[in-house]
């Protein structure tokens, strides 16, 4: 009866109009429920993938930004791979690809979820990487970054960067529903229970949260947050919307300071592009685009413009014997000293090295003769020592002076043209100026050609050693100069006094040397043999070779080698060589003599400092330089220089010998005032070693006629 009675209490429940509320409200709950349901996660999804996309965007930016030196530098690729490693911290990162300029790839990552899923690492990527645009996009579910390494103007290669978004999202969605499920519960159950009251009282925060989170949606606000003070799910769910707002606004912030870092590194590696770190002067790329533009201003109102070309003078021996700290601060106060002499239109960049570009800007009329004054203004004003760590530095400098007409208004020939000239300055003998002429290219592509072909020279055997004889006061052959002959193949007979100054400059004077060394050393034995007294060999060397510090044990080697007996082996410099780098010069020369081999300091009497530094080297021998010798029959002076330079090495303990001797009377004049040996065209012409035995046999054949000098 109880049973009925409940089921008779039942049905007009059902009926009655409270019933049908309940119901209904229910029914509206339900739906009402369904619809914010799926409007939150709408709306969750939207911030979800803006919070995603924004991270991606981010971390693909700082990769790329962080990815440019190590692609710019081929030895720095190998840190790829580490920079990529760091991607392992972000769970949602699937595989990172960064590519070449021409779409190559350089380097892979794929995280460790990704890589169980994947069999085969080239699937990745499954699209065609080319055909995307630059920036964000989502491509098979996942949020894709395509990102440039470095700028447009230098790019390096592109960053690929896949982000996991449906996993991601189904996860969020998952757990968003199960936290909205206990609340719709109970939103439910407190309809049925309550009625409409409680159901209106739940639906009002909850239509407040909605309208809160379209406002958000629309303004892109993230500063608001949602004002609600109570319990329950509509709270919980508020307070993690504003926790969810507050990280996004957090990672704004981060964003924003990774933004204004990346802004502040584009400054800096424009400014490293632009301009040179040492002087702050703009650099070669900055110097070419500015002349550019001044060229076609020139060519459209026919006017003109010059470019001078400053090359420091023998800064490389400043450098190397006061160090590279000392030759950065020379470069600075040349830099300085040359912007003072310069007008405020006027630009001065640095090539590099020891090389300075000027840009004479509005020169008027008569553009040759302004560029003329400038160098001359430059030239005066570097004359000046420079003094750096209380050292007076003595300096100089050679320039070359081209202009726009004589260029057909082409930036990269008139810097060239420019260069040229500087190089004709320097051989004219440094510290002056030179103007470009057409004929100067050929000379510079005759000395390229010869500096491209010396290596070639030395395999192809085109290279040969011709011996000169040095003669006794007895007339009797005692020594021998090596001197190196080349027959090239291109232009035929080369004189060295045109390939050698090349080799030295083009860093080839070493090799050549050393082939030099080895010649000689093999023909030794044999000219010993064919002799009836020891002769003396004389090789010559360079500045640049002093600083070869691997000359020496390349000489101890073939003296083993060859088994050479070193008192027969004499060393030859040039009192320039030795006195301009005499620290450097003065250690090789002492290890030198230490193997036996004797020391000549050849050209004497032609340098200015020669008398203070006789008493400190360590040398065998003077050899009077032949212009003192050619011009001694008509020049008592010369004469007097002569009989000072003997009378100055029989008092210091060294021998003579005299070059370049022509005539009998040079010969039995310098014979008279104690000169030991006698060397040139007199006795005999250089030859090579297959007739050099039959012009010693000639001359000692002589000798023993008493009267062939009388």
């Amino acid at each position: 009866m109880n049973s009925l009675s409940a089921d008779q209490l039942k049905t007009p429940m059902l009926k009655s109009l409270s019933s049908k509320i309940i119901v209904a409200t229910t029914l509206l709950v339900v739906m009402c429920s369904i619809a914010f349901s799926m409007l939150n996660i709408k709306e969750h999804e939207n911030t979800l993938k803006l919070t995603l996309s924004k991270h991606a965007n981010s971390l693909s930016n700082m990769l790329a930004h962080a990815l440019v030196p190590m692609l710019a530098d081929e030895s720095e690729r190998i840190n790829i791979t580490a920079k990529l490693l760091d991607l392992e911290e972000y769970e949602h990162v699937q595989y990172a690809i960064v590519f070449d300029r021409n779409w190559k790839k350089v380097q892979l990552y794929l995280s460790p979820q990704f890589m169980q899923t994947m069999p085969n690492i080239n699937d990745v990527p499954n699209f065609n990487v080319k055909h995307l645009k630059l920036g964000m996009d989502i491509i098979h579910g996942n949020i894709t970054a395509l990102k440039p390494i470095g700028d447009k103007q230098y790019l390096l290669g592109y960053l690929l960067l896949v982000n996991d978004y449906q996993t991601v999202l189904h996860e969020a969605n998952k757990n968003f529903i199960l936290s909205l499920l206990p609340v719709s519960l109970l939103i439910l159950g407190f309809m049925i229970g309550l009625g409409i009251w409680i159901n209106n009282k739940l639906i009002d925060p909850l239509k407040r949260l909605t309208s809160f989170t379209e406002s958000i949606t629309s303004s892109q606000d993230g500063n608001r947050r949602f004002d609600y003070h109570g319990q329950g799910e509509v709270a919980n769910l508020s307070n993690n919307i504003n926790d969810m707002l507050d990280r996004i606004e957090k990672q704004n912030i981060q964003n924003q300071h990774y933004t204004d870092t990346l802004e502040s590194r584009k400054i800096e590696l424009e400014r490293i592009a632009n301009y040179d770190n040492l002087t702050s002067l703009p650099n070669r790329k900055q110097f070419l685009e500015t002349i550019e533009l001044d060229l076609l201003k020139a060519e459209r109102t026919g006017s003109n413009a010059m470019v001078l070309f400053l090359d420091l003078d023998h800064f490389k021996s400043i450098n190397d014997s006061l160090g590279h700290g000392t030759g950065d601060q020379l470069l600075i106060q040349v830099s300085k000293t040359i912007n003072e002499q310069l007008r405020e239109q006027d630009i001065l960049a640095r090539l590099g090295g020891d090389e300075f570009l000027i840009l004479l800007h509005d020169c008027g009329g008569d553009t040759i003769s302004v560029a003329i004054t400038m160098a001359k203004r430059i030239i005066s004003a570097l004359e000046k020592p420079i003094i750096l760590k209380n050292i007076d530095v003595q300096t100089g400098v050679s320039i070359g002076i081209a202009d726009a007409v004589s260029s057909n208004y082409d930036a990269e020939s008139l810097i060239s043209n420019a260069d040229v000239a500087m190089y004709k300055a320097k051989h004219t003998g440094r510290n002056t100026y030179a103007i470009f002429e057409p004929y100067l290219q050929e000379v510079s592509m005759r000395r390229m050609v010869i500096a491209n072909s010396l290596m070639k020279a030395i395999q192809d055997g085109e290279f040969e050693v011709f011996y000169q004889a040095k003669v006794n006061e007895f007339s009797q052959v005692n020594g021998l100069e090596a001197l190196i002959r080349w027959n090239s193949s291109f232009e035929g007979f080369i004189s060295p006094a045109d390939f050698i100054p090349i080799a030295e400059s083009s860093g080839k004077i070493t090799a050549i040397t050393r082939w030099v060394i080895e010649q000689v050393f093999k023909d030794n034995a044999k000219i010993q043999s064919q002799s009836s007294r020891p002769i003396v060999i004389s090789l010559n060397v360079s500045a640049y070779d002093i600083y070869d510090l691997k000359l020496l044990s390349f000489i101890k080697e073939k003296i083993s080698t060859y088994d050479i007996d070193t008192s027969l082996i004499e060393i030859e410099v040039t009192e320039s060589a030795y006195l301009n780098n005499f620290e450097e010069a003065d250690h090789f020369f002492n290890e030198i003599r230490e193997l036996g081999i004797s020391i000549a300091l050849d050209d004497f009497g032609t340098g200015y400092s020669s008398m203070s530094y006789l008493t400190r080297i360590n040398i065998d021998t003077l050899k009077i330089d032949q212009e003192f010798v050619k011009k001694m029959d008509n020049s008592s002076k010369d004469q007097l220089i002569i009989e000072a330079i003997i009378d100055l090495a029989h008092k210091l303990n060294l021998k003579i010998c005299a070059e370049g001797v022509e005539t009998l009377q040079q010969r039995n004049y310098l014979i008279e005032r104690g000169c030991h040996q006698i060397q040139g065209y007199f006795y005999s012409k250089p030859s090579p070693i297959n007739t050099l035995l039959d012009n010693i046999k000639t001359i000692n054949d002589n000798s023993e006629n008493s009267n062939a000098y009388d």
